[in-house]
């Protein structure tokens, strides 16, 4: 009996002394290294009991129940690297940490979430510096400052960016999140986006981006608004503009707020106003190149606990005049426009007014998401998002007051995301989207059919990393659907293609040693063509060409290989090249085609569609060098050779090499950093890269070199900071035209612009 009582309180005993060991708890806070803010959804994962958890909104984290011994805690953050950590446990005890960023002091970068993280694509980031310098311009004005883009433009005011030689359809453009849809065929459709509601623009290079879409052949853009307000106050943003050259003042306004009553709740509102007259080139003003804009935009967003939800409103709003002198009457002022040095059909003076040629743009987006982080660390996203775009372009000759062509197309996008987290180094992310389009037209000038549209998609992709490794793996699958109503000789007719097909992707980050990282990444991805692609004929109103298309036209096929070196020994120095090699089968290219099309409407150089084999090669080569603290030089060059396998000749409508340099001087005082001047010597080389039978209505214009200057400060007014800044570009007003330009038929590029730039934050 006695054993059996001496056993009963030894097991008495043990539970007692267990119990008592387990009631432990860690507890503090996760920070960042530089900036010591607080780093929300933070995932903690302790190794032995294979459990997670997360930091509130305040960085805090606690753990409980926790036994004697010693734990292995690995933190990741979608903002920084992994951090792992060994915790000895004896007691409740307090542990503070402190995350090191992904960013060094030359380049920023910052990762909102797991969607938007891409750490094996080769991707060009803008800083701070770059959005501040380039604000109240337009989206493909500002994407020019990042590495290995150009931009497709037609005359002063629109802009298309184009990444290694590839635009419109072939690259994505993530509008908070949402493929924007539009009429984004044109390569004067401009992309309708407001780059104020945006605090973050990364260009995605190659194919790579599988959870956007398998036609992102040439990459994606990621336009993103930084997070809601999560501290109880309000903030707000006045930014004021104004343009010499065509004396535009841009006005634009921003307000949020946490409720302090209600913390889980905050919201955001903008508003932006654009007003311009004629442009004027070095010798001459260009009639009829006025813009007015109209942009508005509201952000709802809850967030608590696990749960995370937002709604977000926009619409864009532009009336554009088109240059008069590029709508001609007939063949022979066709042909002078083209040959003079100097427009004939134009009227030499500064106006506001926007006439005919014109078009009307308006472009509502709006959308509801919705994030779940479910107790086991995975994380489940939904969205569903609708777009209206309407289009309205007027003719030069007026025939009736209503607009020659009217154009409306609706999209509707659902997109459903799962996040698995496999281990503490591992993910998993499933995702389909679902999307519904539908284009009406009408008018007295055709130039698309009706049509509606059906995309399905499903992708899966793997990341992994193990020590100095990070390996990803993705697979997708696409089918879409294109139903066209055509209208020939009063007759409809109705015609259904169907697509489908494959896209993958294969990518390796490999830190070599301290100071190197190499980047590989492999991709095939597909396209199906578009609807102007295959049925355009008609005139093009904003580019002022004749284009046709053909309906035979096949799926393009692309596979992308590109690496990327980077070495950085101190945050003082930065060498970044990249190399690339994008070979598309069946690539479709609109080319020019002699000779000029007349019609009732006048005279117009003719485009047209035409189908080959393709192979891009180049490289994107980025320097940045701090001499001491007062000066830093940044330096680039992006180099393309386009070739055509099938004719065994160059491509028509490419890019032609480039390279530029920032100086910049840092003025001494008590805010180091905080007053510099910059020069920029912008070299854009003559594109001798054309077929030598090639036929154009001008050969390629001479290389030519642009200098502009720039100074900007920060300002204290008592509590306030405002940040003031005067840049001039084209310095020397420098006369020249550019091969990208469509309008380098008719006129010159834009003189000296003289810019005036005052931002003023403030809070309560």
């Amino acid at each position: 009996m006695k054993y059996i009582v001496l056993l009963f309180c030894c097991i008495v005993y043990g539970i007692s002394v267990n119990a008592q060991s387990c009631t432990f708890q860690l507890s503090g806070t996760v920070s960042d290294v530089d900036t010591k803010q607080p780093l929300e959804l933070t995932t903690l994962l302790i190794k032995e009991t294979g459990k997670y958890y997360s930091t509130d909104v305040n960085g805090f984290y606690k753990i409980d129940s926790l036994c004697s011994g010693i734990y292995t805690l690995v933190l990741t953050h979608i903002h920084c690297l992994p951090l792992e950590v060994k915790v000895k446990i004896d007691g409740n005890r307090v542990r503070n940490f402190l995350m090191p960023h992904t960013y060094n002091q030359l380049q920023e970068i910052v990762i909102e979430n797991m969607q938007n993280r891409q750490p094996q694509l080769i991707k060009s980031e803008l800083s701070k510096s770059d959005i501040a310098q380039t604000r109240g311009m337009t989206l493909g004005e500002i994407l020019r400052k990042a590495d290995g883009v150009t931009v497709l433009q037609t005359g002063s005011t629109i802009y298309k960016p184009v990444i290694h030689g590839l635009h419109s359809q072939r690259v994505l453009i993530l509008n908070n999140g949402v493929r924007q849809e539009g009429q984004q065929w044109g390569s004067e459709h401009a992309p309708e986006v407001d780059p104020f509601i945006a605090d973050k623009f990364t260009v995605l290079k190659g194919a790579g981006a599988l959870q956007y879409g398998a036609d992102a052949i040439g990459g994606a853009i990621l336009v993103e608004p930084k997070s809601l307000p999560r501290k109880p106050g309000f903030n707000g943003e006045f930014n004021s503009i104004f343009f010499s050259n065509n004396r535009m003042g841009v006005l634009n306004m921003m307000l949020e707020q946490n409720l302090p009553k209600h913390p889980a709740w905050s919201w955001r509102s903008h508003l932006t106003y654009k007003k311009g007259g004629n442009t004027r080139t070095p010798d001459y003003w260009l009639y009829n190149t006025g813009v007015e804009e109209l942009n508005y935009s509201a952000n709802v967003g809850y967030k608590k606990d696990r749960l995370k939800a937002d709604l977000f409103f926009s619409a864009f709003n532009t009336r554009l005049g088109i240059f008069w002198g590029s709508h001609v009457g007939n063949l022979n002022d066709l042909q002078n426009a083209i040959r003079n040095q100097k427009p004939e059909l134009n009227k030499d003076i500064f106006s506001y007014d926007i006439g005919r040629p014109r078009q009307e743009v308006s472009h509502y987006l709006l959308k509801a998401k919705v994030n779940q982080d479910l107790t086991n660390g995975d994380k489940i996203h939904l969205m569903l998002a609708h777009q209206e775009n309407f289009r309205k372009e007027y003719d030069r000759a007026l025939i009736s007051e209503a607009p020659e062509l009217d154009l409306n197309i609706g999209t509707t996008t659902l997109d459903l995301q799962y996040e698995q987290m496999k281990k503490s180094q591992s993910t998993r992310v499933y995702g389909v989207m679902v999307q519904r389009q539908q284009n009406v037209w009408s008018g007295s000038r055709f130039f698309i059919p009706n049509f509606n549209a059906w995309m399905m998609g499903a992708y899966a992709i793997d990341r992994w990393q193990w020590n100095k490794i990070q390996l990803e793996a993705g697979l997708r699958y696409d089918y879409r659907t294109q139903r066209v109503f055509r209208n020939q000789n009063n007759v409809i007719s109705e015609e259904l293609k169907s697509f489908n097909n494959f896209s993958a992707t294969a990518a390796m980050q490999y830190k070599i040693q301290k100071n190197w990282v190499w980047l590989a990444n492999a991709s095939l991805a597909w396209r199906p063509p578009s609807v102007n692609e295959l049925y355009v004929n008609g005139l093009h109103h904003g580019t002022a060409n004749f284009e046709i298309g053909d309906p035979s036209l096949k799926s393009e096929r692309a596979w992308n290989f590109s690496q990327q070196l980077t070495y950085s020994p101190d945050s003082n120095f930065n060498v970044d090249v990249t190399v690339y090699s994008n070979y598309i089968q069946n690539f479709i290219n609109l080319i020019p085609s002699l000779p000029p099309t007349l019609t009732f409407r006048g005279a117009y150089p003719t485009f047209r569609f035409i189908q080959t084999n393709a192979l891009l090669t180049g490289s994107d080569i980025r320097i940045r060098k701090n001499f001491g603290e007062y000066f830093s030089i940044h330096a680039r060059a992006s180099l393309l050779l386009p070739y055509d396998t099938r004719s065994r000749t160059w491509l028509q409508q490419m890019p032609a090499q480039r390279a530029d340099a920032d100086f910049v001087w840092y003025i001494k005082s008590d805010h180091p950093k905080q007053t510099s001047i910059t020069l920029n010597v912008a070299w854009t080389g003559r594109q001798d890269l054309v077929p030598k039978d090639s036929k154009d209505y001008l050969p390629p214009p001479d290389a030519y070199v642009l200098t502009n200057l720039e100074y900007a400060t920060l300002l204290h007014i008592r509590k306030n900071h405002l940040n003031f800044g005067i840049s001039i570009y084209n310095l020397l007003n420098v006369r020249y035209r550019d091969y990208m330009n469509r309008f380098r038929y008719f006129n010159d590029e834009a003189g000296r612009n003289i810019v005036v730039r005052l931002k003023i934050p403030f809070k309560s």
